[in-house]
């Protein structure tokens, strides 16, 4: 009897062992997520002492300081001339439980269609202001051990063919590590932390703003129902055709005919634009009532980047397209009543002209039997007689005349 157990536990120690071999374990996975670029962390305000934060401890942040380490600034923000060469510390900070290599660079900086800063993946060269930025040799990789921060010194050299106006860029530190994606495949990953770096080269500035490509789509409602509203939809492009970075506020709304302002307008926010950068938006108007021509208008009013100089004599701008919004029930109703007042119109014609015609008519047949009347009577049907008017015979008259007028017969 007391083998039995035994055997009962041998065989439950197989059956977990079968499971165990049959089941495939999950991967350990680190965090393969590249680090913030700046700008891209949403809610930060676009601090410039980014944190980048991993499962397995990997914490850093980048951020300009002075010589001593001192912190104090968001960006590192320049006003250059042509030439000119510079110099600026950039803070490396380790938060991490044990010692970091990073990589420490320049490169260049530009807008993503959502209206984020960004910096050029690290296997593209830079051409622009990133390739203004130089390390030395022995700063471009350093090691930092945990809890500590290093000093960075680079230096800015501006071309003297340098183009007024703004430029941006980026410093970088970067750590690349081996982790394992969630196909359990080893992958190379470069994790990213950066600080912005704004330039502005003296010179000639333009400030420009312009809207582009504006397009209206009307979305009708049911055509059976003649209180019902649609929506407005306006689709448009903001262009920064100047050399200044700037953002800019304003809104979206529709017009009817008369300039008769429809629906809720939509507000709109540009995020910072670089020189160069294009946005393309789509916004939605509701409760819009079909008025056969509709207005949508886009309407911005430029401003300066934040933690740059304040442009004066920056004008709102605006942009308008239309589209055709047909109220089907009304214009079925109007073209109903139409049709029935046209043939009301035809009849009352008709009818008119029928009793004209009888009135000539009768006009005519009156005429006719005055002419008769005026030719005289036709002679009766016996033939005997003359007529009471016509005069007598002369012997008549002749005799009448002398026995009237004759002497008298004498008396015995």
């Amino acid at each position: 009897m007391p083998a039995l157990p035994t055997r009962i536990a041998r065989l439950g120690v197989v059956g977990l062992l079968l499971y165990a071999l049959t089941v495939p374990a999950a991967p350990a996975l680190a965090d393969v997520r590249p680090g913030t670029d700046p700008g891209t962390d949403s809610g930060s305000g676009g601090t410039a002492q980014q944190q980048a934060a991993a499962d397995q401890g990997f914490r850093w942040s980048v951020a300009p300081s002075n010589a001593d380490g001192e912190l104090g600034r968001s960006y590192f923000v320049h006003d250059v001339k042509p030439g000119q060469t510079i110099e600026d510390w950039a803070a490396v900070t380790n938060y991490g439980d044990e010692a970091m290599t990073f990589s420490v660079y320049g490169t260049d900086a530009f807008n993503t269609s959502d209206g984020s800063f960004a910096l050029l993946p690290a296997d593209e060269e830079p051409t622009l202001a990133g390739t203004w930025i130089e390390l030395a040799p022995e700063d471009r990789s350093i090691e930092v051990e945990a809890g500590e921060t290093r000093v960075v010194p680079f230096r800015i050299t501006v071309p003297e063919d340098a183009e007024p106006g703004d430029h941006a860029a980026g410093v970088i530190a970067s750590v690349a590590q081996d982790a394992v994606n969630a196909q359990g495949q080893l992958v190379r990953v470069d994790r990213r932390i950066a600080a912005r770096v704004y330039l502005r080269v003296d010179g000639p500035t333009r400030p420009s703003l312009q809207i582009d490509a504006v397009r209206t789509e009307y979305h009708a409602p049911a055509w059976w129902n003649p209180f019902a509203t649609g929506e407005l939809t306006v689709t448009y492009q903001v262009r920064n055709t100047g050399n200044l970075r700037m953002v800019a506020s304003g809104g979206v709304g529709a017009e009817g005919p008369l300039g008769v302002a429809l629906g809720e307008g939509t507000p709109v926010q540009v995020p910072e634009m670089l020189p160069g950068t294009v946005y393309e938006y789509s916004h939605t108007v509701s409760d819009v009532y079909p008025l056969f021509w509709l207005n949508g208008e886009v309407t911005l009013t430029p401003e300066a980047a934040p933690q740059a100089p304040r442009i004066p004599g920056l004008e709102p701008v605006t942009r308008s397209d239309s589209a055709v919004a047909v109220p089907w029930v009304p214009v079925l109703v109007v073209v109903l009543l139409a049709a029935v007042l046209l043939w009301r119109r035809r009849l009352a014609k008709r009818r008119f002209a029928a009793a004209v015609a009888a009135a000539v008519a009768e006009a005519r047949q009156e005429e006719a039997a005055a002419r008769d009347a005026q030719a005289g009577t036709p002679a009766p049907a016996d033939g005997g007689g003359a007529p009471a008017d016509t005069p007598p015979a002369p012997e008549e008259q002749t005799g009448a005349g002398e026995e009237q007028n004759g002497p008298e017969d004498p008396r015995p």
